[in-house]
C-alpha cells in the first residue's frame, strides 16, 4: 500500500534498499494542488551502496519534514534504485515517470544521470535535479531545451579539475604526476580537467590510465603509473574500486610517503580501514570535496537536527529536495514546465529566508505566492544559466581519527569559486 512517508519512520528505514520503498498516500497521479509529486532514483547498491544510503537519507529528510508537520501540504514519494548501473538507472527513471512523478532527486553517478537525462528526462520532458553529478558534460545536455530540466546542486568537475591542479602544485609541490580514473563519464571527465589544468601551470603529466573499476587488482596499472617516478598520483574513482587500489598500492609497493590526491568519489572515512589499512599508514593521501560555505550557518543547526547521518553528498541532497519542493509548490500544480520556470526563482537572493529551520513555513509560502530565498545547507543555492550552482565551494581534506579512535575526515580549508 502506497502510503504519505513521516520523518520518523523515513529514518528508521534509510537501510532498505527496496525499489518505491516509500511512496504517498494516492500515489505519482494525485490530483491535489498541495500534494507535491517527488521521486527519488539513487544508487544505494553497486559502486555506490556506501555511499548512497545516506544520501538518499538527506533527500528522503525534506519530506518527511513536511508530512510530519501541521499544515496544508504533504509530500508523495517514490524510490528507485539505479543500482549505479546506467540500464537499471534508465529503467528506475522511466517507472517514475510512468507513475506521474513530473520531477525526481538524482541520479548519484554521472555515469547514471547522463543516460538517464538522455533518454528519459529530455525525452519525457520533467525534471532532474542531481546532488552528486559532478561531470561538466551535464551541464549542457539540455542547451537545446527552452528551460532548464537538468540540474545540480554540487559543483560541476570543471571547478573541482583546477582545485586539485592547484593543490597539487601549490600544497603537495609536485611538478609530475600520473592519473589513474575509472573509465566513465565521471572518471574520464575529471581526470581530464585535472590534466588540463595540471599542464597549464607548467606541470608534468607522466601517466594516463584508465581502469575498469570491476578489476580485483590494479597492480599492473599502479606499477605502469609509477614506473616514471611521479612526485604525485591522481587517482580517481569511487570506494569499490579504490579500496582495492589503496590496497595493492600499500602491499605492493614501497612508496608510503608518494603524495596521493582524490576526488570527491573516494571521500569516505572509512576507505582506510576497507583497504586494509590504518589511518596513519593513510597519512599521504589528500582529497578534495564539496565543501560548506561560510553562508549557510543560519540553517546548520536545524539540518543537523534533521538528519540520521551527515556524510558527503548528503547536504546536497537535501537541498535538491527542498528546492524542488518548493518550486512545485510555487508552481501550484504537477506541469514540469511550470516547476522548472520556479526553480532559480525560489533559490535567488530576495524575498524571505528560507533554510532547514523555517522550510515547512517556506513550502507554504512559497504556495502563497510569497517570494522566496531558499538558503542551502552546503551552500547558496543560486542557479546559473546551465542549472549549476553559481557558487562551487570545496574543501580540502585528509584522513584522521574522532574523539572515539573511528576513522574522520579533516577539513584542511574551504575554497570557494
Amino acid at each position: 500500500m502506497r502510503r504519505k512517508p513521516k520523518r520518523r519512520e523515513v529514518l528508521a528505514g534509510m537501510g532498505a534498499a527496496s525499489t518505491l520503498a516509500l511512496a504517498g498516500c494516492t500515489g505519482g497521479d494525485s490530483s491535489s494542488s498541495t500534494t507535491i509529486e517527488l521521486g527519488l532514483l539513487m544508487g544505494i547498491t553497486g559502486g555506490l551502496e556506501e555511499l548512497g544510503p545516506p544520501i538518499r537519507g538527506g533527500a528522503e529528510t525534506v519530506p518527511g519534514l513536511i508530512n510530519d508537520a501541521d499544515n496544508d501540504w504533504e509530500v508523495d514519494t517514490a524510490f528507485e534504485d539505479t543500482e549505479t548501473s546506467p540500464e537499471s538507472g534508465i529503467n528506475g527513471a522511466q517507472a517514475l515517470v510512468d507513475s506521474g512523478y513530473p520531477m525526481f532527486v538524482g541520479a548519484l553517478a554521472s555515469d547514471v544521470s547522463l543516460p538517464v537525462a538522455r533518454d528519459v528526462t529530455l525525452e519525457e520532458g520533467v525534471i532532474q535535479m542531481t546532488p552528486a553529478s559532478t561531470a561538466v558534460e551535464y551541464s549542457t545536455l539540455d542547451e537545446d531545451i527552452d528551460g532548464n530540466l537538468l540540474w545540480r546542486t554540487t559543483p560541476s568537475d570543471a571547478f573541482q579539475g583546477t582545485v586539485a591542479a592547484q593543490i597539487a602544485r601549490n600544497d603537495i609541490g609536485a611538478n609530475s604526476v600520473s592519473t589513474i580514473a575509472r573509465d566513465d563519464a565521471y572518471g574520464r571527465g575529471l581526470a581530464e580537467q585535472f590534466v588540463q589544468s595540471f599542464t597549464d601551470d607548467g606541470g608534468t603529466v607522466q601517466e594516463r590510465l584508465l581502469i575498469d573499476p570491476t578489476q580485483d587488482s590494479y597492480t599492473s596499472q599502479l606499477q605502469q603509473a609509477l614506473s616514471g617516478n611521479p612526485d604525485m598520483l591522481y587517482i580517481v574513482g569511487f570506494p569499490e574500486e579504490g579500496q582495492v587500489i589503496f590496497r595493492d598500492f600499500y602491499q605492493e609497493f614501497d612508496q608510503p610517503n608518494l603524495p596521493i590526491l582524490v576526488p570527491d568519489g573516494l571521500q569516505s572515512a572509512t576507505l582506510p580501514v576497507n583497504s586494509g589499512q590504518d589511518v596513519e599508514t593513510f597519512s599521504n593521501v589528500r582529497g578534495t570535496g564539496p565543501g560548506i560555505s561560510d553562508d549557510v550557518a543560519s540553517g546548520l543547526d536545524a539540518y543537523q537536527q534533521q538528519v540520521d547521518q551527515d556524510g558527503i553528498f548528503v547536504r546536497e541532497a537535501y537541498d535538491a529536495a527542498a528546492v524542488l519542493c518548493l518550486a512545485y509548490a510555487a508552481a501550484d500544480g504537477d506541469d514540469p514546465n511550470a516547476i522548472r520556470a520556479e526553480i532559480s526563482g525560489v533559490a535567488a537572493p530576495g524575498g524571505e529566508t528560507v533554510t532547514a529551520e523555517n522550510l515547512v513555513e517556506g513550502v507554504e509560502m512559497a504556495g502563497n505566492g510569497d517570494e522566496i530565498e531558499y538558503r542551502g545547507v552546503s551552500r547558496p543555492i543560486e542557479f546559473d544559466e546551465n542549472g549549476d550552482v553559481a557558487t562551487p565551494v570545496y574543501e580540502y581534506f585528509r584522513w584522521t581519527t574522532d574523539e572515539n579512535g573511528d576513522p574522520a575526515l579533516e577539513s584542511l580549508r574551504t575554497i570557494t569559486g
